[in-house]
C-alpha cells in the first residue's frame, strides 16, 4: 500500500514526517529517515484490524517529499 508523505524540519530541530491522506498521522525523529520510519510504524499500527493481526513490514510504501 502506497502513501504520500511530507517530511520537513520543525522549529525544535527535529524532523516531522506526515501522511498527506487518510489515515492522517505523523512521525518525528532526529533525521528524515528516522521520522519516516516512525511514520511507517504508525501507519502499520493504524491499518491493523486488531492487535492479533499483523501487517508485514514491507506492506507500507512511502512516497516522500521534502520541504
Amino acid at each position: 500500500m502506497r502513501f504520500h508523505a511530507t517530511c520537513s524540519r520543525a522549529d525544535d530541530g527535529e524532523f516531522v514526517a506526515s501522511c498527506d491522506e487518510q489515515p492522517i498521522v505523523t512521525g518525528r525523529g532526529l533525521s528524515p529517515a528516522c521520522a519516516l520510519d516512525r511514520l511507517r510504524e504508525e501507519l502499520r499500527y493504524r491499518i491493523e484490524l486488531c492487535p492479533c493481526s499483523s501487517v508485514d513490514e514491507d506492506y507500507i510504501e512511502l512516497e516522500a517529499r521534502f520541504g
